[in-house]
């Protein structure tokens, strides 16, 4: 299994570039079985990520295994899982929308339906703290709440899930939301909300039925 949660890191950190979800070596992507954590290494390319470069840490951040340094955002990682049992795969990314949203905005409402079923019904704005510190890892954690996703103030992305197929649709989802919301503003016309009620019957929906 070990391997597998290995293999899948490296495969995430492969998609996540392809899909201009990060530049360079800035991002980082982990999963937990519960116990451990395996996490990307600090400052290592993603297009020469192999398996034996993954870290594996506990939830105190001491080195289980690997022989490179964890990303520098590991209490980030831990504080997540520590809060949410449902998460099991996190992707903190740097995408342009989501990276602009976070030096302009505090919350973004979920526009479109697949945000809002993905996402949740609003993406926050963490408060901004110092990049690898506790306090910008307690921030995110109280602004992600129960959603899948929260931006990090002047920093980046954070999405999470049960699976990385999950935290990465998340992801995409995020920034086009985002990207809808931004373009919708400066069209200066009136913007259309989905009602309170079915944004929450949305959430409920996906985590019933289509949460695989």
């Amino acid at each position: 299994m070990e391997k597998e949660y290995k293999n899948t890191i490296v495969k995430a950190c492969r998609k996540m570039l392809n899909e201009d979800l990060v530049k360079g070596t800035w991002g980082n992507v982990s999963i937990t079985d519960g116990k451990k954590i395996f996490i990307t290494p600090s400052g290592y390319p993603y297009d020469k990520m192999k398996e034996e470069d993954i870290v594996v840490i506990d939830y105190k951040g001491n080195i289980l295994e690997g022989l490179k340094a964890p990303s520098s955002e590991w209490k980030l990682h831990v504080a997540i899982y520590k809060a949410r049992k449902d998460v099991k795969f996190i992707l903190h990314t740097h995408p342009i929308y989501a990276s602009i949203a976070s030096v302009t905005m505090e919350v973004i409402p979920s526009l479109i339906e697949d945000s809002a079923m993905i996402c949740g019904p609003e993406i926050k704005v963490a408060k901004y703290a110092d990049p690898g510190s506790w306090e910008l890892a307690e921030n995110a954690v109280k602004a992600l709440g129960n959603n899948s996703a929260v931006i990090l103030r002047n920093h980046g992305l954070v999405n999470v899930g049960e699976s990385f197929n999950e935290a990465f649709v998340s992801a995409k989802v995020t920034e086009k939301n985002i990207q809808v919301y931004l373009e919708a503003l400066k069209l200066n016309r009136e913007i259309f909300y989905i009602p309170e009620k079915n944004m929450k019957e949305l959430r409920e929906k996906y985590l019933k039925f289509y949460r695989q």
